[in-house]
């Protein structure tokens, strides 16, 4: 096992340092998932409202960061207030962007390519130099053009533009995002010595056969039973396990840009892969608070928020009340930190359509954007909110991340509120362990962040 680099080896029993016992330190810990829990589904609502709740919730924030960022003197105007002869006034427009693009998927392209009328290119990718954002509000859209990175933005985000009405078009001279709406409102505790959060991803139990010694490996290592006294006292101190998706997972990669069924086919194998993870959970319940996730292959629903795994799949394991199923995305407070991520499916939407393909930069991006998944309901499915948008960052959290990802990625990043209230928060960019046989650790007091690797290599006789 590796942490940055470094090996950590079993202590010698002569040295009489192995009877030494310690205590798993409790935890603080508070759920605010709730706004993604399904109470009644109603799926008879349109799409549209999500956008309207997602606008009036973000609008009025946005407001008081323009008069902060450009002043009082500029209008604020409606799409519907814009005229002809105002062309040459500087204005500022409030609304969500549409981004136009020509290789967008359509339900009618893969009716096509079914009936072979128009044959269709084959893509994961839906990026062109001829793609356009437009600005909508309530009743109208117009189309944007100036200084405005059409490639690095999506749609579904909410913004505020600074500009002029040019031949049809808002020309852009500005943008301001809205950004978390508040800050988290938290008091660190004073924490003495460090107490830890451990993020960690993409088990995929189903495909996991070159896995299974560094899941052990890993498992033994939050438990206390590898590593020597030191390693042991400071893993002692973790306070939360975080298994943020693809637990099971039953299938593939995408292949050309669809999603390719690849269950397993004996429903032994099944059985076995539950089996698996229910005593891997109750190993590590057992002596630390898990919260389990779902992912985008794991059997739960696929419309974001994904609701918690069943509790009856892991008869073991959910028999500890430390065991907590939770949403995707998911928020909760642990020592008086704030946080929020989800199991990596927006930010890889949002690779799709844009040229954020760096998961840390679009993470960030989402922050910026004060919105967990933008791209929801036009290319991420989600559920059909009516009057409320569960996705927009209400309160900044301590800890953003995004899990499932190809490798590990973190930065820091300090946020100024109104008021001149500043707050740091920590991305991190959680690896799949299937891919990288490596986990986070993340200080609840210092938010300092880093890898911890499992990886034993190739082992031969």
């Amino acid at each position: 096992m590796k942490s940055d680099g470094e090996c950590v080896l079993a202590c010698s029993p002569a040295h009489k340092l192995y009877e030494a016992t310690y205590s798993r330190v409790k935890c603080d810990y508070r759920d605010l998932s709730e706004k993604f829990k399904h109470k009644k589904k109603d799926f008879s609502k349109q799409y549209a409202h999500i956008y309207s709740s997602r606008s009036m919730k973000m609008r009025a924030h946005l407001l008081n960061r323009v008069r902060a960022e450009w002043g009082n003197e500029v209008e604020v105007k409606r799409l519907a207030d814009l005229q002809e002869e105002s062309e040459s006034e500087r204005c500022v427009l409030i609304g969500i962007l549409y981004k136009h693009q020509e290789l967008h998927p359509s339900i009618l392209k893969d009716i096509s390519e079914e009936l072979q009328v128009v044959p269709q290119q084959k893509m994961v990718r839906f990026v062109d130099e001829k793609d356009e954002l437009i600005l909508e509000d309530d009743v109208q859209r117009i189309r944007l053009c100036g200084d405005i990175d059409v490639h690095s933005l999506v749609t579904g985000v909410v913004v505020a533009l600074l500009g002029r009405v040019s031949s049809d078009r808002f020309n852009v001279e500005k943008v301001c995002y809205s950004g978390p709406m508040s800050p988290s409102g938290l008091t660190l505790k004073a924490q003495d010595p460090e107490r830890y959060l451990v993020i960690v991803s993409g088990f995929e139990l189903a495909h996991a056969s070159d896995s299974l010694l560094p899941l052990k490996m890993f498992t033994d290592w939050v438990t206390g039973w590898l590593g020597d006294p030191s390693d042991q006292h400071r893993n002692s101190r973790i306070a939360l396990v975080l298994i943020a998706g693809n637990l099971l997972r039953g299938i593939s990669e995408s292949k050309d840009g669809k999603i390719i069924n690849t269950h397993v086919e004996n429903s032994s194998d099944v059985f076995t892969t539950v089996k698996t993870a229910d005593d891997i959970l109750a190993d590590l319940a057992e002596t630390v608070h898990v919260e389990l996730m779902p992912g985008e292959f794991d059997p739960s629903n696929l419309m974001l928020p994904q609701q918690p795994l069943h509790y009856k799949m892991f008869p073991s394991a959910s028999s500890f009340s430390s065991l907590h199923g939770a949403t995707n995305p998911h928020s909760f407070e642990v020592e008086n930190r704030l946080v929020i991520g989800s199991s990596g499916q927006s930010i890889d939407d949002i690779g799709r359509y844009s040229n954020l393909q760096d998961p840390l930069e679009a993470l960030e991006s989402t922050f910026r954007w004060g919105h967990i998944c933008p791209t929801c309901p036009d290319t991420l499915p989600s559920y059909p909110y009516f009057d409320d948008d569960p996705f927009v960052i209400d309160r900044q959290p301590d800890i953003y991340f995004s899990a499932n990802h190809d490798q590990y990625q973190s930065k820091m990043i300090s946020y100024t509120h109104e008021g001149g209230v500043k707050q740091d928060v920590r991305l991190v960019v959680v690896p799949s362990f299937n891919k990288t046989k490596s986990c986070v650790v993340v200080g609840l007091s210092s938010l300092k962040c880093e890898r911890v690797s499992f990886n034993v290599g190739n082992l031969s006789r």
